[in-house]
């Protein structure tokens, strides 16, 4: 046959390669002088699956191949013998079985013939019609598109070709962990700190604790050191660095990473070693000053590691891909998470995470720039999960994010990932219906691909008509899809009547999702989503995008031609560029405009260097610089335009103020770093990838399929996209169909065909009201369980929305950094309904509070505010402030005495008074002695603030606050917040309506419960009990046994009122007792009061119960109670649950303690006061080892980096390692706990509170217990003294303070 092949013209490529689908666009002119556009989605593993047609004989099949994959061919066919050479191979069951290697292709006939490989006692003729057969051409998938698209036979050569690509196989190594053997080399005493990272642990609920797998296999400490400032402490010892680096390339080490403390500041020590190792042999190395020069040695070393983890690996693939290509034929481009191109010899590891998705916000950009559109956001939905991202005049930004577990300090385009894709598994869990998060992945894929993959998102569309399965890029299985739908209703207890409406069901709550994470980076951030254009992109966007519009009260949806290709458009005519950093950390007051000019001048001449490398358009380059400022003592930075000096702090306030609705004009500033960005302009390739040429005067290809819609089928019209010319009209209930996806345009829109083929959709005007699924899905007979998921997952967006706020608007490092806080939404009566815990000691504590504010104030108005930190009325200690706000719902003229609803937030203020700085004095006898008591404050009444009056409260108690203007700028913050959660809570009401609501909120709570009660039955009927201690000997005892079908949790036998802080409040006790239930319960058990409907909870009056009195004086301190207390409540509840041997499954309740304590630390002067908690071992469990240095059980707030410390703080930070050896022996060992040594270099008052001293955790199933703690204080001198578990001490210059934290026990017998 004939074809017309590429002109001896350069063949331009842009290619995403995705975690299931590659993308591909090629132009190129054919020889016909015509220029060309080719489109093309396939597999990313560079397999073509096709059906077979017919069986000739054993070594011939007649197949099927995709449409898609030829229809850009002449004729609709690829070229003679285009296969020869590939390999083929049958699928069976999910399984590959080769076939053999094809020798010949005959495309009219479309007829393959392969010489078989041989195999004993097998034969090939079991090859039966329908059956699915594989080809693997060898290629990776780039490659393959291309050959597919210009249709070149695998062994002929392609012609020139520029590439621009965008690849997730860095994000793959890094998740799969395969990447290339990597040491870290850091300096002494921070071996561990890829181990430790910041303590946290990444499920607040998981007993069997995950903690990332560090990225390098080995580590060598340096015994060299700088100080914050870059003046060296301790030099280099060369000839010992030279043998640890010798050894470790012994040991088979490819590549190195070395990251020492504050080499941010002075990089001359890892310059050295950088030479010390290239002088051994080392070609692969990442420098921590070079990859990413900022503040913070954890992010710095885990960022400098990923990047020598990586390298090699992307290395050898953009060496495969450009060999495949034609090698010195083919200008190779790579796309960076930041959003620029660079080439394919400076594509690094730590550019390489976000590489794909950044090339989607790109093109959102372009496709907003397009059609004058100022305010868009983009959503781009994959097979596993959807991308959220906003374009407001320019792409944004993140300079430090968690990818994979591990942190990455480089620019990244600003992305919010929700696990909601095509591939997210539905199903009916505990009484729930779930989309996600787990996902069916590419392999085995949606029950639809025919690999025994789970029912999906995909399937759910294809079986309600809005996925054309003739037009998949592979074979479809529609029977297998039907199969799964009816084993999942089959679970239900009452399932509906048609399975559609559960496939409906789950689309809805899919929605529901994608919904709520464009919520998150709009009002959550303070920004009215409705103002914006949503642009669905990727594979599956363009399904859903009205119904995702229609929740979020989106008027405007821009569905651009190559939308399920957006990412390789955006990669195309993305620019090459160059993106670098210079610290300064510096206030403004200590600059001058010389020294940020000089800054400046450096910058641009290091980033026109590596510019003039990638590309010799380097002289036309733009540049654009930033500066990164933050209000000292804070952490988290601003980026602003750059601006003269003198104008920086007003710029700064201005965008802080703009972002987070306040300024600290009186605070002093910092400039944190300064950025330059160069980029060189695209090249020819955008018009062609933009704008496609519409046909002129030519009828739509229109026919009607059924689609199953609100209930029911309905004829819909389907339209061939191709068919569309400019000003097109788009009815509403229509299918706009392509090869590449299908725009389901939802019976209440309407669209318009513009230049370019971008079709613009809006709610028709012919009074069909814009309905969202929280306000539609009641229609099916699937309804309520649908309505269940939609106003649980809305109601939890809401309080993690609030928590978004409060973090955003708080000005304390504890709130804002350290995420010390909790938001939650409750019921009329103040049971608690959503919960968004950081901290589990916060949850379900609140709803005392709110409880009690209700019968103080039995009338309430609309934007009151009330404030309270009483221990004694639902409090836990008073640094741990609870803000409650009412909801009204209903219009003024029907509004009742009382709230519908509640919103509250409860937040640790690091400063509230009391006897030692940080408010937590471990000696205090009395209430009056830890703070400022803040009983049933109405900080907002009527309309009135009350300020004034909390500011006096604050400043004028026998102990009063140290950080008053903190502790209102705080209470502002949680102001906000509740405001936020009203305003939020009123417009679901506006959408839904509250009696449904209400009905919903009440079956959530039935549901918590049956979850609670269906554990209940998995445990024995004998009467379980434990008892532990705190480390003076006070008692701590309680009993559980079955009641019917609930749960006696008895705490009697507990000792009584304790004479110091540790008395811990019912609050507190009823927060330990509902994280144990979550822990065992099912997993998506709802955080609600409902989950403790099963419990009857008796707490005697004393240790757990103290009384109060109106007298602060009179009461009994708490303030060690809620940080430690709560954790041996929770090591008494678990020694029950694992003492039993009845029931079912006894063995695997049976959970060795953790490390039991929050080892809490408190360090000042009349000047400052530091606060930290620090990590331990976590007990070991049926499943496996304990988790090492983490935060258990009833904290999990993260620790300040060393460097902060030392930059911050009259201190330096010694050591910061694993406890070896401190983990209880078993079958499963305990994990370690921490050393944290810190050196004072100013008299210094230093305060502990910690447990776990004088007992050790114990072990579960036969393991032994873990180390106790201990804690030293070194004098100047040398000599250690060991300290008590809850003291006070004044510490010297040069004293040291060195905490040991407790192991966690064992599980299981230790094998001999």
């Amino acid at each position: 046959m004939t074809f017309n092949p590429p002109a001896n013209r350069r063949v331009l490529v842009s290619a995403d390669v995705g975690g299931t689908f590659t993308d591909c666009l090629v132009q190129w002119v054919d020889g016909n002088q015509v220029a060309r556009v080719g489109c093309l989605k396939v597999l990313s593993s560079g397999i073509i699956r096709c059906r077979v047609v017919a069986v000739d004989f054993q070594r011939r099949l007649r197949i099927e191949i995709p449409r898609e994959l030829v229809r850009e061919c002449v004729g609709g066919q690829l070229p003679d013998d285009f296969f020869r050479s590939a390999e083929l191979s049958r699928l069976t069951e999910g399984t590959r079985k080769p076939l053999g290697v094809i020798r010949a292709y005959d495309p009219e006939q479309s007829l393959v013939t392969f010489d078989p490989i041989e195999r004993r006692g097998e034969s090939n003729g079991d090859i039966a019609i329908d059956s699915v057969v594989e080809i693997d051409c060898g290629l990776e998938s780039p490659v393959l598109a291309t050959r597919l698209l210009l249709g070149i036979p695998l062994e002929q050569p392609l012609p020139e070709v520029s590439v621009r690509l965008g690849t997730t196989r860095g994000t793959n190594a890094l998740l799969t962990r395969t990447g290339a053997r990597t040491a870290l080399v850091v300096t002494k005493g921070f071996g561990d700190v890829l181990e430790i990272g910041e303590q946290d642990r990444p499920e607040l609920f998981d007993l069997s604790i995950r903690k990332p797998v560090p990225l390098a296999e080995q580590v060598v400490e340096v015994d060299a050191r700088m100080d914050h400032r870059g003046n060296e402490l301790a030099s280099i010892d060369a000839v010992a660095v030279r043998g640890e680096l010798g050894r470790l390339r012994a040991t088979g080490i490819q590549t190195l990473a070395i990251c020492l403390m504050h080499a941010h500041v002075n990089p001359s020590h890892e310059l050295q070693l950088e030479q010390i190792a290239r002088q051994i042999g080392y070609s692969n190395i990442s420098r921590s000053s070079e990859v990413a020069p900022l503040i913070k040695l954890v992010s710095r070393a885990e960022t400098t590691t990923l990047d020598a983890y990586l390298n090699p690996i992307l290395a050898e693939y953009v060496r495969r891909v450009r060999r495949q290509f034609g090698g010195r034929r083919c200008d190779l481009r790579m796309m960076t998470s930041g959003g620029n191109l660079v080439a394919a010899d400076a594509f690094r590891g730590r550019d390489s995470v976000l590489s794909g998705p950044a090339g989607g916000v790109v093109g959102l950009q372009r496709v907003a720039q397009q059609r004058n559109v100022s305010l868009a956001i983009g959503l781009d939905m994959g097979g596993t999960s959807t991308d959220v991202s906003r374009f407001d005049g320019r792409v944004t930004r993140r300079y430090e994010s968690r990818i994979g577990g591990i942190r990455v300090m480089t620019p990244m385009i600003d992305i919010h990932t929700v696990a909601a894709g095509g591939g997210s598994i539905c199903d009916y869990r505990s009484g729930r219906l779930v989309v996600g998060p787990e996902s069916a992945g590419a392999m085995p894929g949606p029950a639809c691909y025919g690999r025994g993959g789970p029912l999906s998102v995909t399937d759910v569309n294809l079986l309600l008509g809005r996925l054309p399965a003739e037009r998949f890029p592979l074979p479809l299985d529609r029977n297998a899809a039907v199969g799964r739908l009816q084993h999942v209703a089959s679970k239900m207890p009452d399932p509906p009547d048609q399975n559609e409406s559960l496939a409906e069901g789950f689309l809805d709550i899919a929605v529901t999702h994608m919904a709520e994470a464009v919520r998150a980076i709009t009002t959550a951030r303070g920004i009215d989503v409705r103002d914006h254009t949503l642009v669905g992109f990727g594979g599956a966007a363009a399904q859903h995008v009205c119904r995702i519009a229609d929740a979020l009260g989106i008027g405007r949806i821009l569905d651009h031609p190559r939308a399920s290709v957006l990412s390789a458009v955006g990669i195309g005519v993305a620019p090459t560029g160059v993106i670098q950093t210079c610290g300064v950390y510096k206030p403004l007051d200590r600059l001058d405009q010389a020294t940020i000019d000089q800054v400046i001048q450096d910058l641009r001449s290091e980033v026109f260097g590596s510019l003039c490398e990638q590309t010799d358009q380097a002289e036309s380059a733009e540049y654009r610089f930033e500066f990164d400022c933050r209000y000292v003592g804070t952490d988290a930075a601003i980026s602003v335009d750059a601006v003269p000096l003198e104008q920086v702090g007003d710029v700064f306030h201005q965008e802080h103020q703009r972002r987070f609705g306040y300024r600290r004009d009186d605070q002093p500033i910092e400039l944190v770093s300064v950025r330059c960005e160069a980029t060189e302009g695209g090249d020819q390739r955008e018009q062609g990838l933009l704008s496609l040429r519409l046909p002129t005067q030519r009828p739509n290809q229109t026919s009607v399929v059924r689609v199953w819609h609100r209930g029911g089928w309905h004829e819909f019209t389907s339209i061939e996209r191709d068919s569309l010319g400019e000003g097109s009209e788009v009815p509403g209930g229509s299918l706009v169909i392509s090869d590449q996806s299908t725009l389901v345009v939802e019976p209440n829109w309407s669209g318009k065909v513009f230049p370019g083929g971008t079709i613009e959709l809006q709610p028709r005007s012919d009074g069909k009201a814009t309905l969202g699924p929280e306000a539609t899905v009641a229609d099916s007979s699937a309804g309520d369980a649908v309505l269940l998921e939609v106003v649980a997952r809305r109601l939890q967006s809401i309080a993690d929305s609030m928590g978004e706020v409060l973090r955003r608007t708080a000005v304390s490092v504890n709130i804002k950094e350290r995420l010390d806080f909790s938001c939650a939404v409750f019921r009329r009566d103040g049971a608690l309904i959503a919960n968004a815990p950081h901290v589990p000691v916060h949850l379900g504590a609140m709803g005392k509070t709110v409880r009690h504010l209700i019968q103080t104030y039995p009338q309430m108005s609309d934007g009151d505010c009330y404030v309270s930190n009483d221990p004694y009325a639902g409090g836990s200690h008073l640094p741990d402030i609870t803000v409650v706000t009412p909801v009204f719902c209903q219009p003024e003229g029907r509004r009742q005495d009382q709230p519908d609803l509640f919103v509250a937030s409860r937040a640790h203020h690091a400063e509230i008074g009391g006897k030692t700085p940080g408010s937590m004095p471990p000696l205090a006898h009395s209430l009056a002695e830890e703070g400022v008591l803040i009983r049933d404050f109405a900080l907002v009444k009527d309309g009135q603030s009350h300020e004034e009056e909390i500011r006096n409260l604050l400043s004028h108690a026998r102990y009063p606050s140290r950080a008053v203007q903190e502790n209102l700028a705080d209470l502002r913050a949680q102001i906000a917040a509740g405001r936020e959660g009203a305003r939020s809570l009123r417009a679901m009401a506006d959408q839904l309506t509250l009696p449904v609501i209400v009905a919903m909120i009440d079956r959530l709570m039935q549901v918590a419960a049956e979850s609670v009660s269906r554990w209940i039955k998995t445990l024995p009927h004998q009467r379980l009990s434990f008892e532990d201690r705190l480390d003076d000997g006070t008692k701590i005892q309680v009993a559980l046994w079955r009641q019917d079908d609930g749960l006696v949790i008895d705490f009697a036998g507990t000792d009584g009122v304790h004479p110091q802080g540790f008395n811990a409040t019912p609050s507190i006790v009823t927060s330990a007792v509902l994280y144990v239930m979550r822990c065992f319960c099912d997993s998506n058990l709802p955080l609600c009061d409902g989950a403790m409907q099963p419990i009857d909870l008796r707490i005697p009056s004393g240790l757990l119960s103290p009384a109060g009195n109106d007298d602060p004086s009179r009461c009994p301190a708490v303030v060690a109670g809620n940080v430690e207390t709560s954790q041996r409540v929770v090591d008494v509840l678990l020694g029950a649950l694992g003492a039993s041997t009845g029931g079912e499954r006894p063995g695997w309740r049976a959970v060795a303690a953790s490390q039991g304590t929050m080892n809490n630390v408190l360090v000042g002067d009349e000047t400052f006061g530091y606060y930290e908690t620090i990590g331990g071992g976590a007990g070991a469990t049926a499943l496996g080892p304990g988790a090492t240095a983490v935060h258990t059980h009833m904290t999990n707030t993260r620790i300040t980096d060393p460097e902060v410390v030392e930059t911050r703080l009259p201190m330096r930070v010694i050591q910061f390692a694993v406890r070896r050896g401190s983990g209880g022996a078993g079958k499963h060992p305990g994990g370690d706990g921490i050393v944290r040594e810190f050196q004072f270099l100013r008299p210094l008052t230093v305060s502990l509170i910690t447990g776990r001293r004088t007992t050790r955790p114990y072990g579960a199933a036969g393991g032994q217990p873990g180390r106790a703690g201990r804690n030293l204080w070194i004098r100047a001198d040398g000599q250690p003294t060991e300290v008590g578990f809850a003291t006070t001490f004044q510490a010297d210059a040069g004293d040291r303070l060195r905490v040991e934290t407790p192991g966690g026990g064992g599980w299981g017998a230790p094998e001999k």
